[in-house]
């Protein structure tokens, strides 16, 4: 009897650390899942100031065009 209630304790040991476990696998994941979300949300506010640049820095390239353009005009007569 003995025996058989030294296995039933193992059992029920083993099912709470598996239990332990598992609860400690859920907040890895929570945590994991927001960390993504913040690096997600990092990605995309760096990815909107590059593209603020990008269009920026064609805005100023257009207008030097515009202004040289204008500047070789000449009206003709």
């Amino acid at each position: 009897m003995d025996t058989e209630k030294e296995n039933i304790e193992r059992i029920q040991t083993r099912i709470d650390m598996i239990r332990q476990e598992s609860r400690t696998l859920s907040y890895r994941i929570e945590r994991m899942t927001e960390q993504r979300k913040n690096l997600t949300r990092e990605k995309n506010d760096l990815k909107d100031k590059l593209d603020d640049a990008i269009i920026l820095e064609g805005t100023k390239e257009l207008i030097e065009g515009v202004d040289e353009a204008l500047a070789n005009l000449s009206i003709r007569v």
